[in-house]
């Protein structure tokens, strides 16, 4: 069984924050004493229990514990994106969207729950819903992060291949944070895709001096030197990527290229 990504877990980690921040369970709001408070507080600590496994990639054991906490609180938000996140890296997507469908409805107005719903939808190719989701997101004044949203609406308006709009959304990350790396990234992307590989190359290189080096950075930047007639540069981000992600699906995709162009 394979861990949960980092990127997926901050992810959860986000929403969890902004879940549990002014967002109690009914029980919390309309009990009172012990008998009330006690099924909150077993959530938030087999909530607690299943994150650490997660990040240990353990995750039968994370499962156990937030359906646990499900059982305390059938209306604990953050149990239900750690399951929904969960099962996405298991690929069992419908019970993913369940557990995400009941976040949304449980937190239509918090934004990581919204975003982390919306990724979700843009990953199974439902844009138009995905679109929505990130919007409600973005509406959330109390969501400390907005151009998270922006730069996954764009990411997912260019996987519709909609790069006009992508354009649009991942610029208005930008304003937000003018080093956000994952809006610069897909700011090279559109751009190459648009045959624009000067400028392709000047939002990669602005993403190469914010972020790690990342396989798929390195893979584009192949393609955008190769793309510049610069074979030079392009073999650099190729000895790179077959050096330091060798087993990567980048890695793969960069010998597939290689061969084609013997």
């Amino acid at each position: 069984m394979k861990v949960i990504a980092r990127g997926l877990l901050l992810l959860f980690l986000m929403a969890l924050l902004g879940a549990c921040a002014g967002m109690g369970s009914q029980h919390a709001e309309t009990g009172s004493g012990m008998d009330r408070i006690s099924p909150v507080r077993g959530a938030e600590v087999n909530t607690r229990l299943g994150i650490g496994y997660m990040e240990r990639g353990q995750l039968q054991l994370a499962m156990e514990k937030l359906e646990t906490a499900l059982r305390h609180d059938p209306e604990h938000v953050p149990a239900h994106l750690a399951l929904a996140l969960i099962y996405e890296t298991i690929n069992d997507s419908q019970q993913a969207g369940r557990h995400y469908r009941q976040a949304s409805r449980l937190a239509p107005n918090d934004g990581a729950t919204q975003n982390a719903y919306a990724v979700f939808l843009c990953r199974q190719g439902d844009f138009n819903q995905a679109e929505r989701h990130f919007m409600r997101a973005i509406d959330d004044p109390f969501y400390d992060t907005p151009e998270v949203a922006w730069a996954n609406a764009g990411a997912c308006s260019r996987r519709n291949g909609d790069l006009e709009r992508a354009e649009r959304q991942l610029r208005t990350a930008l304003e937000y944070d003018s080093l956000y790396p994952d809006a610069l990234f897909q700011l090279a992307k559109v751009s190459y895709l648009r045959d624009e590989s000067l400028r392709a190359r000047a939002f990669l290189q602005r993403f190469e001096a914010v972020a790690r080096e990342d396989p798929g950075a390195l893979l584009l930047g192949y393609r955008i030197e190769s793309g510049l007639n610069n074979p030079a540069q392009a073999d650099g981000y190729a000895r790179r990527l077959e050096e330091d992600f060798p087993d990567s699906s980048e890695a793969r995709e960069l010998r597939r290229l290689l061969e084609q162009n013997d």
